[in-house]
């Protein structure tokens, strides 16, 4: 039984010196919160000069699935390859009084390997990424007039 001991308090530290995933939450400019079941990778700041020098090349972190991003403003989102993300702006609402169904936009989809880009100001957004053949990927599509609510997605590279 001894020996367990020190094992365990090895584990233990090991995972607290793990860095925290991008949910832990703070006071935010714009609420980010993953309502589906796939995490989906959340960009706190945009680089203008190329989309591929974040932390983990395509994204800073991963947002949980139920969880909010964590950071002060969350400038977008990464959708992977085989998914569509859904997008939801909040018109009312905050991380600790989410808002009701009818405190939501109308969803927007994308399709497919995107960077979805938060315009400024917003309250927040819901986000959930499903898979291609999921039947809620068929609803509404960004357009270009969607412009007013979400930046033109654009393609991964």
């Amino acid at each position: 039984m001894k020996k367990w001991v020190p094992t365990a308090a090895l584990a233990a530290a090991l995972l607290a010196g793990l860095t925290p995933p991008a949910s832990a939450a703070s006071p935010t400019d714009n609420e980010v919160h993953n309502t589906g079941t796939v995490w989906v990778g959340a960009i706190q700041v945009r680089n203008f000069n190329t989309n591929l020098a974040y932390r983990s090349g395509k994204y800073d972190e991963l947002i949980p699935a139920g969880l909010f991003s964590g950071y002060r403003h969350t400038d977008g989102i990464y959708i992977g390859p085989g998914y569509c993300g859904r997008f939801r702006q909040w018109l009312r609402g905050t991380e600790q009084n989410p808002p009701a169904p009818e405190d939501l936009a109308d969803p927007q989809v994308i399709r497919g390997e995107r960077w979805v880009w938060f315009p400024e100001p917003t309250i927040g957004w819901d986000v959930r990424a499903l898979p291609l053949s999921d039947p809620l990927c068929a609803g509404a599509s960004l357009t270009a007039k969607d412009g007013k609510l979400l930046i033109q997605p654009e393609r991964s590279r």
